[in-house]
């Protein structure tokens, strides 16, 4: 048996879109919001140091001099921020990875149903779905507009899951400005800064810099693309899949 276009157009925007909208929504709104304001909250981590090395009691060789209780105090207020600035960017480097993790599994949930006696793709590998869609729906996945960034965030994700190797080194060809480092990208986005450093810790937040932006682009495309399919089967929703 199988099922027509008309019925995959529903399970496309009925279940997979609304969860893409969701996924990309929830990771900026409530997750890295979550981060927010970290220089003021760096200042505050800073002057609750001061005010607790200002009340300890006065030791022997202490001077009077409370300029280093400010600079230790300052040394702790910026730890907080490094280390909170690159769990931030973990966190996008890690939902990026997950992003194209959830296509990979959309797509590939989209050949299974019970009525069909086609066996799904035995891999969520994007290439090998691709090469299903193409068999068995009769569409080319790599024609649509958004498959460039979709493989572009597949580059992102086995970057940041495998750090330097051959996917960093085609990442770097095509979006350099990954690798550059937010605040740099800011003050001098024209700048070109030659050959990036090699990609050591990118689940630690470094060397890899997938930005708020970043991420809207490749939540926004993942939303496309998939509109993309719905469209394909809502102009073939007489016909019969998989076949």
């Amino acid at each position: 048996m199988a099922t027509t276009g008309h019925y995959l157009v529903w399970r496309v925007r009925v279940s997979a879109i609304p969860y893409f909208k969701a996924y990309g929504e929830c990771v900026l709104r409530d997750v890295v919001a979550a981060f927010g304001d970290l220089e003021r909250r760096a200042e505050e981590v800073a002057n609750a140091a001061f005010e607790r090395y200002g009340a300890q009691p006065a030791g022997e060789d202490f001077d009077g001099d409370m300029g280093a209780f400010a600079e230790r105090a300052q040394d702790e207020g910026i730890a907080f921020y490094q280390t909170m600035s690159g769990v931030r960017q973990s966190i996008l480097n890690l939902f990026a990875v997950g992003l194209f993790h959830l296509v990979e599994q959309q797509l590939t949930d989209l050949c299974r149903d019970a009525s069909s006696d086609v066996a799904p793709p035995g891999d969520t590998k994007i290439a090998v779905v691709a090469r299903w869609y193409s068999d068995h729906f009769g569409l080319n996945l790599s024609a649509l507009p958004d498959w460039a960034t979709m493989d572009e965030l597949r580059l992102v994700a086995n970057t940041v899951k495998h750090a330097e190797g051959g996917s960093a080194e085609e990442l770097r060809n095509i979006r350099p400005q990954l690798f550059q480092h937010p605040a740099v990208r800011e003050l001098l986005p024209e700048e070109d800064f030659g050959a990036a450093l090699p990609v050591h810790l990118p689940l630690a937040g470094e060397n890899l810099y997938v930005s708020e932006e970043f991420f809207r682009g490749y939540s926004e495309a993942a939303n496309r693309f998939f509109e993309s399919i719905a469209n394909y089967f809502e102009q073939h929703g007489d016909a019969y899949y998989p076949h």
